[in-house]
């Protein structure tokens, strides 16, 4: 008797072992790429009498009248602008109704160092789609060498400055900062 309960446990083991082992066959049959039945159809197998229509590639593309869906603009913020730190408000009006999600900007800061522009800043900042305004402190290692007198040093801000989004006014998105550093 203790032999025959011995077999009866053995065999119901086995019995959900290969009850298991089918389900999860039959899922890695459906899944697997590596089939014959889901392989790509070749020439000589013509899909013209099987009822199945080919399928056809989606594509995204931009609005055909290449309107602009949303606007930047930068005002300053010249009470919290030094030498080596440049601070301003980004605004981006609201793109259409039902756009949901972030629109990453491209902030970049340039310093006038001995006439010539040089970038010492730039960043990407997640304007929600929705519209709204960000504050941004941003602060740099200015190049101006140390001195005895006071000078003038000018920071530009451009938002967006390779033009990636698509705009109604291109001219709003830079700003440009005239400061007195102390030596």
């Amino acid at each position: 008797m203790k032999v025959w309960n011995n077999i009866s446990k053995l065999v119901t083991l086995l019995g959900i072992f290969l009850l298991l082992a089918s389900t999860a066959d039959s899922q890695m049959n459906r899944d697997s790429p590596f089939l014959g039945s889901k392989l790509p159809r070749t020439d000589d197998q013509s899909m013209i009498g099987q009822g199945r229509q080919p399928s056809t590639p989606v594509m995204i593309s931009e609005p055909f009248n290449n309107q602009a869906v949303s606007d930047l603009s930068i005002s300053a913020d010249q009470n919290n602008t030094t030498c080596n730190q440049v601070s301003f408000l980004l605004t981006l009006t609201a793109s259409p109704s039902g756009s949901t999600g972030y629109l990453p900007v491209k902030v970049r800061v340039l310093e006038n160092r001995q006439g010539t522009p040089t970038a010492v800043a730039e960043l990407i900042l997640l304007m929600p789609v929705t519209g709204g305004s960000l504050h941004e402190t941003i602060g740099f290692s200015s190049a101006i060498a140390p001195f005895a007198d006071s000078r003038n040093s000018e920071i530009t801000v451009t938002a967006d400055p390779d033009r990636e989004i698509p705009e109604t006014n291109e001219g709003n998105n830079a700003l440009t900062f005239s400061v007195t550093c102390r030596g």
